[in-house]
């Protein structure tokens, strides 16, 4: 189950990541991360708040960040919390870089056979093409995602990898719920299959995934295959003890965010500069 529970309970453990109280709406469409502010929205606001957040577009490094959740998204809330504390950091400590963290209800099912994390895949395009006539280019638009949100980034870089630069992901899950068999749960192994196939197809585009020993919700054994993928970065890392008993919230320690966010901007930078070649 990817749990967006479990973010919130991880949320009295990273208050340094949470400057701005901010206010709860109904059926949020997404929400503004820059510098310590959080900007939820509805999307007849987008384009205001777009212009409001994003004043000089041919500047700004844009990360779209997708949730895990435990209802394939239906009814997503749009929280500061939710937001990995690496991510958050980028943007505290990076003048034109901005996160549109999409939480819509676009993608939903109330089974393994209705979810579809090519939903999400589809609605990615159409957000980056409304940041592309804004003037935000796709050689600094990066994808990010945790848990079913990885997974939904790694279709998306299957799908339309010619609409950004890069990706970073953590714990990408393989299947629609959490069973604790892995891939080897007989109902949930046909989804398993058709996920890995098509991130296979994901060659063209460069990207970092993070996965967790320990992590019984998204297993690193189910990644095995991504180590014969030249275009993926696989870190498979043991978590140190720093405050976090559920290693699938990771992302959100001290120890993951002090270590892993110079190098996530090193590659960041890395991307752009081989891009503008």
């Amino acid at each position: 189950m990817f749990r967006i529970s479990l973010l919130l309970i991880l949320a009295t453990l990273i208050t340094a990541c949470q400057t701005t109280k901010t206010d709860r709406i109904e059926d949020p469409y997404g929400a503004f991360a820059v510098g310590h502010n959080f900007t939820p929205l509805r999307d007849a606001d987008f384009t205001k708040e777009m212009e409001r957040n994003i004043p000089n577009p041919d500047k700004a490094i844009l990360f779209i960040y997708n949730h895990g959740t435990d209802n394939g998204g239906h009814g997503q809330k749009c929280y500061p919390a939710s937001i990995p504390s690496y991510a958050r950091a980028i943007v505290r400590q990076h003048d034109n870089t901005v996160i549109f963290y999409l939480c819509s209800r676009q993608v939903s099912g109330k089974t393994p056979g209705e979810s579809r994390y090519f939903k999400r895949s589809v609605e990615i395009e159409l957000l980056l093409e409304r940041f592309k006539r804004h003037g935000v280019t796709a050689e600094r638009t990066f994808l990010l995602g945790h848990s079913g949100g990885a997974s939904t980034t790694l279709i998306a870089a299957a799908d339309i990898p010619d609409s950004f630069n890069g990706f970073i992901v953590s714990a990408p899950g393989y299947g629609f719920a959490y069973t604790g068999k892995s891939k080897e749960s007989d109902r949930l192994a046909p989804y398993y299959e058709i996920w890995k196939s098509t991130i296979e197809q994901a060659t063209e585009k460069s990207g970092l995934v993070y996965a967790f020993e320990g992590d019984t919700i998204a297993p690193p054994e189910d990644l095995d295959f991504m180590k014969n993928m030249k275009n993926i970065t696989l870190l498979v890392q043991k978590p140190e003890d720093c405050g976090i008993s559920d290693f699938h919230g990771y992302p959100w320690s001290r120890c993951f965010r002090e270590k892993e966010t110079p190098k996530i901007w090193q590659y960041i930078q890395q991307r752009i500069s081989a891009a503008q070649q």
